[in-house]
C-alpha cells in the first residue's frame, strides 16, 4: 500500500534534539510511509528543521516540503519526489487570526479552522479535500512535544490534491516548530 490509497492517514511525530521525523500509517495502523528531516546537522541546530521528505518505501521519495527563507511571511514549497514544484504555501497575517493558503495549479486552497491545534479542513474551490484532527498520543508524548494527527481525505480526490494535503500538514508542523523557537 502507498500513501495514495488510504482515505485516512495517521501521522505520528518522532522527535529528538536534531530531528523532527514522522511515521505515516493507514487507518488500520500499518505504516505506509515515513518522513525524514533533511538539511545539515549544523543548520538544523541553529535554524531547526527546514526540509522534510516523505518516503513511500526505501529510497523512494514521493514528496518534499522546503522552508524558503524570507523576511516577513512564512513560505513553504511543496515538491514532488523528484524535486519539481507542486504547490506553494503562505502563512498570511490578518487582523485577528492566522490564515494559510496554498497555491496549486492556479487554485487557491485554504486551511480553515484551528491550525495550531490541528483541527482544520483543507478546502479547494470544488470542496473539502481533507479534514485534519489531532489524536491523543499519551501523556508522555504530549510532555515531549510529540504529536499524532489524522488526515481524512475526501473520496476520489486527485493525486495532486492528496500531495497538497500531506504537504500542507507537514508544512504547518514546520511553521509551528519555528514559532516555538522564536
Amino acid at each position: 500500500m502507498t500513501i495514495f490509497e488510504p482515505d485516512v492517514l495517521v501521522i505520528q511525530q518522532t522527535k529528538n534534539l536534531m530531528k523532527n521525523d514522522f511515521a505515516i500509517l493507514d487507518g488500520e495502523g500499518m505504516q505506509v510511509a515515513h518522513v525524514e528531516t533533511g538539511g545539515s546537522a549544523l543548520g538544523r541546530m541553529f535554524a531547526g528543521s527546514r526540509q522534510l521528505t516523505v518516503f513511500d518505501g526505501p529510497g523512494n521519495p514521493v514528496l518534499q516540503v522546503k522552508d524558503t527563507m524570507t523576511l516577513g511571511r512564512e513560505r513553504m514549497e511543496i515538491l514532488d519526489g523528484q524535486g519539481r514544484p507542486v504547490a506553494s504555501l503562505v502563512k498570511r497575517i490578518t487582523m485577528f487570526k492566522t490564515r494559510v493558503t496554498v497555491e496549486f495549479q492556479g487554485e487557491q486552497i485554504d486551511l480553515i479552522g484551528d491550525l495550531w491545534d490541528f483541527e482544520f479542513q483543507i478546502s479547494a474551490p470544488d470542496g473539502v479535500i481533507a479534514t485534519v484532527s489531532r489524536n491523543w498520543s499519551g501523556l508522555g508524548n504530549a510532555l515531549m512535544g510529540k504529536s499524532t494527527y489524522s488526515v481524512r481525505f475526501a473520496p476520489n480526490i486527485r493525486a495532486g490534491h492528496r500531495l497538497v494535503g500531506i504537504g500542507s500538514v507537514l508544512a504547518l508542523d514546520l511553521i509551528r516548530e519555528k514559532q516555538k523557537r522564536d
